[in-house]
């Protein structure tokens, strides 16, 4: 929010009556085009924040000092947890960020625990593989996929969707 404020103090917090309804309005379309608009959002939400602190623990090849298990439980702790071990006994660390281009392909709101099913395009071309003592680029195969489709199933614990399962699909998207 705060790349929208600004320094004078004269102007924060204050929106013209034509943004303000025309933003209400737009809320209101949105909500009676699709009810689910928010949660769907909530998930989106809830998945990058995912992403974010698994980029942070892939940096340095551990949990430590990260959120992610806010963020992932189950089997998409677990996916992350092996990568980590497998990076450290590597002694490689990851630089970079992935693009995704998240959707929410399902949820079911009714259900005793809120459930989603999102797919995902993961882009991982931008990652550099790096020695952790040298921090020189580690030369991987040619033929490796770096953009593939993934599907996240998340549950909403409380107030917080959780990613469970995190299946990457050996296919390109």
């Amino acid at each position: 929010m705060t790349a929208c404020g600004s320094s004078d103090n004269n102007h924060a917090g204050k929106a013209s009556p034509s943004a303000t309804a025309s933003s209400s309005a737009a809320s209101t379309a949105s909500a009676s085009a699709d009810p689910d608009a928010a949660a769907k959002q909530d998930v989106i939400t809830a998945y990058k924040h995912y992403w974010d602190e698994e980029v942070k623990a892939y940096s340095k090849a551990s949990l430590d000092g990260t959120d992610l298990k806010k963020y992932a439980q189950g089997s998409a702790l677990g996916l992350v947890q092996s990568d980590l071990l497998n990076m450290r006994t590597a002694g490689q660390v990851i630089e970079g960020k992935p693009r995704i281009d998240p959707k929410v392909t399902s949820l079911d709101l009714q259900k005793k625990v809120p459930s989603a099913q999102i797919t995902d395009c993961v882009d991982v071309s931008s990652w550099k593989v790096l020695d952790a003592k040298t921090k020189s680029e580690v030369a991987l195969p040619k033929t490796r996929r770096t953009k593939y489709v993934s599907i996240v199933t998340a549950e909403k614990w409380g107030k917080q969707w959780v990613m469970l399962e995190d299946k990457p699909e050996n296919r390109a998207c």
